[in-house]
Parts: structure tokens; C-alpha cells; sequence
């Protein structure tokens, strides 16, 4: 009978030991008053609409188109050094749109000729391509980084026989919404 109350009193200490470390299911759960309030401080956060990215919307941006320098070597090609400048040289401009995921659209105009305009945003950098939409147009790429709500950048292009190269220096602004 005594070794009945020794184990009968051991896994009475042992009970209570246990529940005095565990946590209670009263504190376990939450009370019924903290409820309404945690529920009502993630109702503003959910009404919230989440931030469009900065590049998001319209751009434009003018540039002056110049002959690039192309150094001419022995077994260069011949046409780069008739090149006088005037085709495909002078004042353009382009118009791009940005979608929130950084996606571009959009058209040029100008010297480079009329064409199309694709390409990307990602992180603080532009690059985009420049397609013309015929034959006399030049093929070209712009790559920018952020400047302020804008971008800064150059344009490198040929004609799709690379016998006129040209360069130009560019600034888009964003356009109001």
C-alpha cells in the first residue's frame, strides 16, 4: 500500500507539474475582446491599394540624331567613310508607355524614322528597341537609367545595312496622369 501511494503521488506531482509549465487553453486562445480588434486593424491595410511602381505610365522624350563615330581601318568597309551625316541625322522623338510590370510600348518619329518601340523596365533601368516600320527607318537600342521621375539615356542605330550609324543623347519625362 505504500508503493500504491508513492506512484499515486508521484504522477500527482507530475500532473501538476506539467499543467503549471503548459499554457492554459483561456491563454492559449485568444480572448473574445483581443478578436474584433486584430481583424479590425487589417481591415485598413486590405482597403489600401497597393502602390504603382514609379516607372508606371506615359513618357516622351526629344533627341538630336548624329552621325556615330565609326573607326575606320584597313578592311573596313568602304560605304562608313562616304557617310556625310545628312540622312537620318536631326531631331526625333519618341512616346512610351509602362505598364506596372515594367512592360514598354510605344512609337518613335523623327530621324531614326517611324517605328515601333518595345522592350523593359528593370529595377532603376530602361532598354528598349527600336523596330522602324520600313525599310528607310534605322534599327536602334536605348538604354536609360532613372533620373528623378524620368529616364536619361542614349540611342545607338544603323540602318539595317549598318551603312548609316547614329547616336543620340535622350531625356524622358514622365507625363502627367
Amino acid at each position: 500500500m505504500n508503493q500504491f501511494r508513492i506512484a499515486l503521488n508521484a504522477v500527482a506531482c507530475g500532473l501538476l507539474f506539467g499543467l503549471a509549465s503548459c499554457k492554459t487553453a483561456a491563454s492559449a486562445a485568444p480572448s473574445a475582446s483581443a478578436a474584433p480588434s486584430a481583424s479590425a486593424s487589417s481591415a485598413p491595410a486590405a482597403a489600401v491599394a497597393e502602390a504603382k511602381p514609379w516607372f508606371s505610365g506615359g513618357f516622351t522624350g526629344q533627341y538630336e540624331a548624329k552621325t556615330a563615330p565609326v573607326e575606320i581601318k584597313v578592311g573596313a568597309v568602304k560605304e562608313w567613310g562616304k557617310d556625310d551625316g545628312k540622312l537620318s541625322s536631326g531631331p526625333g522623338k519618341l512616346s512610351l508607355q509602362i505598364d506596372d510590370a515594367g512592360q514598354v510600348d510605344g512609337t518613335s518619329e523623327g530621324a531614326f524614322g517611324a517605328g515601333h518601340v518595345s522592350g523593359r523596365v528593370e529595377d532603376d533601368t530602361l532598354r528598349v528597341q527600336l523596330s522602324p516600320t520600313d525599310d528607310a527607318g534605322l534599327h536602334g537600342v536605348l538604354v536609360a537609367t532613372r533620373d528623378g521621375d524620368g529616364f536619361k539615356g542614349s540611342i545607338e542605330a544603323s540602318s539595317g545595312d549598318s551603312l548609316r550609324v547614329r547616336t543620340a543623347a535622350i531625356e524622358l519625362k514622365k507625363l502627367a496622369n
